[in-house]
């Protein structure tokens, strides 16, 4: 009895946490997703709001990366979305290039965390890191 415990917990402790990456831009889609898996988290990406809608739905996310716009929607939209249907998972909304918006009051009041530059790939890793790291400590402080 006591081994299963342990092995779940060994498996707990090693289950990589899951990230989905809403972006139109299939450049950017594909370096995120090499270094988020290099990193030690699975992803999952998106194209569109519709799109990261459905996948939210049918799978279990730990965290979205979204884009500032996307084909079919704006981030805003999508957080909007999200809340709607009840999920929890933190969210990072990415721009261009190094936040232009100043006041990210209604980003934060839907649910995202922080903003960054979709190009800062490092700073990204970094920040879902601190982000999914932040989440887990909460849950074993509960």
């Amino acid at each position: 009895m006591a081994g299963s415990i342990v092995g779940d917990y060994e498996a707990m402790k090693t289950a990589r946490k899951k990230v989905l990456v809403a972006d139109c831009h299939e450049d950017v889609l594909i370096v995120l997703e090499k270094i988020l898996e290099d990193a030690g988290f699975n992803t999952t990406t998106a194209w569109t709001a519709k799109d990261a809608l459905r996948l939210v739905d049918s799978q279990t996310f730990d965290l979205v990366l979204v884009n500032e716009y996307l084909p079919d929607a704006e981030c805003e939209d999508l957080l909007k979305a999200l809340r709607k249907r009840g999920a929890q998972m933190p969210c990072i909304v990415m721009q261009p290039s190094a936040p232009e918006i100043t006041d990210f009051t209604s980003l934060l009041a839907l649910g995202a965390r922080e903003v960054v530059c979709k190009y800062a790939f490092r700073q990204i890793v970094e920040v879902v890191s601190k982000c999914l790291a932040c989440d887990q400590k909460a849950a074993l402080a509960a």
